[in-house]
């Protein structure tokens, strides 16, 4: 039987459109990114083989290609039933993870910190290399565990590299948090992974959730809770508004990626607790952000080459197939934010249902914010509200080419439109 793709559009995924709702007088009522042309491919996945859901999904959004290279494969792992992992196929997991957004974080810097970002390329592209990765589109990582372990002479070589990746790191670091003291207006929840003890965790198994006046919502909910954690108020759609069920559609609004790591918890590596500390003080924006989360994750990987299991060791545990679970959910913390992969299937191993909810459209409200207010300059601050919602669009980051822009060359494409009669959608 074959299958029928119709593409209705071709998206411009470098460009940015932003959507403005201004009264008569020219005063913006709210600003959201569109996401329309950016349509989810959980429908895609209905009806294939769930084993192989993950390598079809990292190349659908290869934008983040290892953050869904793990989640996926951590999702098929929860259909299975498989827990714990070997000690060498979690390390060599994290080396994997950690390299990339190392890799990722490098390229939004190269603009701002060119020398020292094109270095944490280097060091991040190698990370994921030893960790079995070379290319773009990774193989890590298999259910059950990783194909192989990190060679001795791979470790070596990274480690050669692991101080000048550091002081570089710290570098961009400290000039982002001299610079970036930008005071945030969102006033919803912090969520990220972590590990027992609450402290941030990329490839943690538990959730944490804190409100913006430091309120614990959630201490640690691992995997299985996903369903009653979060739910979309647009289910399907490519902005689901996603929002935390205990607090309910309009008061749940949550964000995640860096800002969210920094809030939730303290740092469990030296340099860059010390560094997470100043920006906590300071009120840093998303920027400085990603600069600690950078140093985090060139220490973690320090971590990792002292440990032995990244060489040797059991790399797997045996699969037996995908139906002991009738749903499997599969998260990470990657670079942008928390990336949630939830498939069901049926005793054939066969997708019934799938769900990707990106660091995007988990952010997506947090964006709109932060646009409203760049818009709020008014219609005679046109200029000054571009750039604003430039700047809005860079903190937030979303999944796209046109966050990494330089000032300027983002494509910002604002169509202005009149609010919505009473009693109108």
């Amino acid at each position: 039987m074959t299958r029928r793709l119709m593409l209705d559009e071709i998206v411009d995924a470098a460009g940015a459109r932003v959507i403005v709702e201004r009264d008569d007088a020219g005063r913006a009522r709210s600003a959201r990114f569109d996401l329309a042309g950016l349509p989810r491919v959980d429908p895609l996945l209905v009806g294939r083989p769930v084993d192989g859901v993950p390598s079809l999904v990292e190349r659908l959004c290869g934008i983040c290609p290892a953050a869904h290279h793990l989640a996926g494969v951590r999702a098929l792992e929860g259909l299975a039933g498989l827990a714990p992992l070997p000690a060498t196929a979690t390390a060599v997991r994290r080396l994997l993870h950690h390299g990339s957004a190392v890799d990722t974080h490098a390229v939004r810097m190269l603009t701002t910190d060119r020398d020292d970002a094109a270095l944490l390329r280097v060091f991040g592209r190698a990370a994921l290399a030893a960790a079995g990765s070379p290319g773009h589109f990774p193989v890590t990582a298999v259910p059950g565990g990783v194909t192989t372990a990190v060679t001795r002479p791979a470790r070596d070589a990274l480690a050669d590299q692991l101080d000048d990746a550091l002081a570089a790191a710290g570098r961009i670091a400290r000039r982002a948090l001299a610079v970036d003291g930008t005071v945030d207006p969102f006033d919803g929840a912090d969520a990220a992974l972590v590990d027992a003890a609450g402290r941030p965790d990329l490839l943690g198994e538990l959730l944490r959730v804190v409100g913006a006046d430091g309120t614990v919502i959630e201490a640690g909910a691992p995997a299985t809770r996903w369903d009653g954690l979060v739910a979309e108020a647009v289910p399907g759609d490519p902005a689901p508004r996603p929002y935390l069920v205990a607090l309910g559609p309009q008061r749940g609004r949550y964000r995640v990626g860096p800002v969210a790591q920094l809030r939730i918890g303290p740092l469990t590596t030296p340099v860059a607790a010390g560094l997470q500390e100043q920006w906590l003080a300071t009120g840093g924006g998303a920027h400085a952000a990603r600069a600690v989360m950078t140093v985090h994750s060139v220490e973690a990987i320090g971590v990792l080459l002292g440990q032995g299991a990244l060489v040797r060791g059991p790399v797997a545990r045996p699969v037996a197939g995908f139906a002991r679970n009738p749903v499997g959910v599969g998260w990470v913390d990657g670079p942008r934010g928390l990336l949630v992969h939830r498939y069901a299937a049926d005793g054939d191993g066969t997708v019934t249902s799938a769900t990707i909810l990106t660091p995007t459209a988990q952010n997506e409200p947090w964006l709109a914010e932060l646009l409203a207010a760049a818009a709020a300059v008014g219609s005679d601050g046109e200029a000054s509200s571009t750039s604003g919602m430039e700047d809005a669009i860079r903190e937030a980051d979303p999944c796209l080419p046109c966050s990494s822009a330089p000032a300027g060359g983002m494509g910002l494409q604002v169509e202005t439109v009149a609010p919505p009669t009473n009693g109108s959608a």
